[in-house]
């Protein structure tokens, strides 16, 4: 704000008549006068006049008259820069004023500057100084600084009231001061204790002249009476300002703070981290003298003592308050947005701090104001954040966890918390909590176990916990083979109907394992010859016990086959999931799967191969999603092939390789086929297979034989 120098000048510049003749009227027409401000005064400043919240007025706030020596007013207007008022020759009073002189009212000041004898010649332009100053008095109250207390506290209501002409004016707000013409008589100052009932206060040396200029202040105290107490006047002191002085400092209000970005409780909330911008308007009605601040922090990262006055002019204190707090002071505000940056939580634990604060300018200090709340409280709260793990990066013996994401940030700034954010991990998420490394990898972890996760912020600040559970190392059903239902028929060997003998074929007998004997053995055909009926699937010795032997054979189930002619073939197979098919015209039907919720990494079996005509076997297992809308997502799988002849049982694996981490695992399973040329649509898998089965009695061709199939959980 620049320097107001408290005197209004309103210069009326007149220029000589060769100066301006053709700048302004020239010869032989009226002349007139311009009117220019004095340097900088008052201009476009919004500011207090009195003791009480008050305008000063700027200069386009004044009225000009001006009345020729007849006394009639020529000229009445708001003043405008480097305006040319036009005036008849003549001579002049010349006034420029502000407000209205009362008779009697509260925080009316009036301004006023009068030139006489204004000399207005035709073709020149007159030069006419005005200083403008307050015209009226004014009465303002003090209650002496050691009965204050006892004021407050004796009187719930109190009240002043002043007579001048006739007039009386009431006022509770002491802040307040009466304002009236100069020269009035004050007739006399009562007061009241509830607003009614006033009495008068004696008062034995009003001034007997009241000028204009004049402040009256009349100091009152308490003394003992025989009803409890009363009021005295203890002195009335007047303060004269001459005409060569400006409106003094006293007069001008005390400055007073606003808050931008708190609540009308002068209260500001928000999580660490967050971005908020406050700040404290300071309306001050002459330059910034000084600020003194107090700090109740909470925050620890302060060292400071809520004892002592930290005072802006003191260079050791304004260090502390620009440097280590990071408040900016101007003299327009207190810029908090430094603070607020650094303001932290205790580990996560709330902090309130306390700012209190006192604005001197004009020689008054804010705090003059006793109602004012001047303490501004900051609140910073513990940032809210989670962290998770995708299911597809949980296993049954780790887990990684991800990276904090902006929709994971609930109250914060995700720039700010995850520039500085540690990843952990406890057993039973209270204690123990371990940091993980970078790549927020957890190993030689439990099946099946709840774990806890979160983040840490600034290695301080923990955010919400989240539980994680590894996966069940589930065990696969009947991978063992140990279990089959037999199904005998009595066929006839070939043609010949005179040869007949026992044809043996097996089904898994329990729901997990399926086969597709249903279609080239079981059911009903036509012609009952081997020709026709032939088990793709039959029990066989395996390493201890059974196993499944698969094998690639010839069928029909309509008009027969014969040595030569084969009407179908069709692949052994052994899956998870369920199996139908209609003889004659009927569907076939492949239904895969079982319900799983684990992760494998891979599946294990033992397998002896036989091919024929240099078939492959071929062995899959998939993992899926299924949700309840009927969508599949296939998340898991792995493929094995192999040509090669091999006599005993030998240990293979399935690798398992995983493509979506962000869907939980719903169904599972596994297939093997004889042939790798295999098909779930029938005539494909026909046309595929041709070739790939012997002529003669039996249509056979490779035989994969099957036992103890495992999951395995490596992670």
């Amino acid at each position: 704000m620049k320097t107001i120098h408290y005197i209004i000048y309103i210069v009326l510049a007149v220029l000589s008549f060769t100066a301006c003749q053709e700048e302004d009227f020239g010869s032989g027409v009226k002349g007139g006068i311009r009117i220019t401000l004095a340097e900088e005064v008052g201009v476009d400043v919004t500011t207090r006049s009195t003791p009480e919240e008050l305008d000063i007025p700027i200069a386009t706030d004044f009225k000009i008259e001006a009345t020729n020596s007849a006394g009639d007013k020529k000229y009445s207007g708001t003043f405008k820069k480097d305006e040319t008022i036009p005036l008849d020759a003549g001579t002049y009073e010349v006034i420029a004023y502000y407000g209205t002189n009362e008779t009697l009212a509260l925080d009316t000041p009036y301004y006023e500057g009068i030139a006489e004898n204004i000399d207005v010649k035709e073709g020149y332009t007159t030069p006419v100084t005005l200083t403008c100053k307050v015209a009226n008095s004014l009465l303002s109250i003090r209650i002496n600084e050691d009965d204050k207390e006892k004021f407050e506290a004796s009187f719930k209501n109190p009240s002043f009231q002043l007579t001048v002409g006739g007039k009386s004016v009431a006022t509770s707000d002491i802040t307040k001061s009466f304002y009236f013409p100069a020269g009035s008589t004050i007739t006399k100052l009562a007061f009241s204790k509830d607003g009614s009932d006033y009495q008068d206060l004696e008062i034995k040396n009003w001034p007997k002249e009241i000028k204009a200029a004049d402040h009256i202040i009349v100091t009152v105290g308490i003394e003992p009476a025989p009803s409890g107490i009363t009021l005295t006047v203890e002195k009335v002191k007047v303060q004269t300002v001459t005409i060569e002085e400006t409106i003094p400092m006293e007069w001008l209000p005390k400055p007073s703070v606003s808050a931008t970005g708190f609540d009308t409780n002068n209260s500001l909330t928000f999580a660490e981290t967050e971005t908020k911008e406050a700040k404290l308007d300071l309306k001050l009605a002459s330059a910034l003298q000084d600020i003194k601040f107090k700090f109740n922090f909470e925050d620890e990262q302060f060292s400071l003592d809520k004892e002592k006055e930290y005072v802006w002019s003191n260079e050791e204190d304004k260090k502390v308050i620009s440097e280590q707090l990071g408040i900016n002071v101007s003299d327009k505000s207190v810029d908090l947005n430094g603070l607020l940056a650094k303001l932290q939580t205790n580990a996560g634990v709330s902090t309130t701090n306390a700012i209190e604060v006192d604005v001197k300018a004009n020689d008054r200090w804010s705090s003059e104001d006793e109602n004012a709340n001047r303490i501004y409280t900051i609140t910073c709260n513990k940032p809210v954040f989670r962290v998770d793990a995708y299911p597809g990066n949980i296993w049954t013996k780790e887990f990684t966890m991800n990276a904090l994401r902006e929709e994971q940030v609930e109250s914060g700034d995700f720039t700010k918390l995850s520039g500085d954010m540690t990843y952990q991990y406890s057993a039973d998420g209270q204690t123990g909590w371990t940091n993980l490394s970078d790549g927020m990898r957890q190993d030689q972890l439990q099946p099946g176990t709840t774990y806890y996760i979160r983040g840490l912020y600034r290695d301080a600040v923990p955010g919400e916990v989240t539980e994680v559970s590894t996966y069940p190392e589930t065990p696969l059903e009947y991978g063992d083979m140990e279990e089959w239902n037999t199904i005998t028929k009595n066929l006839c060997v070939g043609t010949n109907i005179f040869n007949w003998r026992d044809v043996y074929g097996n089904s898994p007998s329990n729901n997990i394992w399926a086969c597709v004997n249903a279609k080239t053995f079981e059911g009903d055909p036509n012609v009952y010859s081997t020709f026709n009926l032939n088990p793709s699937t039959y029990s066989v010795e395996g390493r201890s016990g059974k196993a499944a032997a698969l094998r690639t054979v010839g069928w029909d189930n309509n008009w027969g086959n014969t040595s030569s002619l084969i009407r179908h073939i069709a692949a052994g197979k052994l899956f998870i999931g369920k199996y139908s098919f209609v003889h004659e015209d009927g569907p076939e039907t492949y239904d895969y799967g079982m319900s799983y919720s684990s992760r494998p990494t891979s599946v294990e079996f033992y397998y002896t191969y036989s091919p024929y005509n240099g078939d492959s076997f071929k062995a899959w297992v998939v993992l899926e999603n299924r949700s309840n809308d009927g969508n599949v997502t296939r998340i898991g799988y792995g493929e094995l092939t192999g040509s090669e002849s091999i006599t005993s049982f030998t240990r293979n694996t399935i690798s398992i390789e995983y493509s979506d981490i962000y869907l939980d695992i719903t169904h599972m399973y596994i297939v093997f086929s004889s042939s790798a040329n295999c098909s779930d649509v029938e005539e494909t898998e026909n046309n595929n297979l041709q070739g790939m089965v012997s002529e003669g009695d039996y249509h056979n061709g490779s035989v994969l034989t099957i036992d103890d199939i495992q999951l395995i959980y490596d992670k």
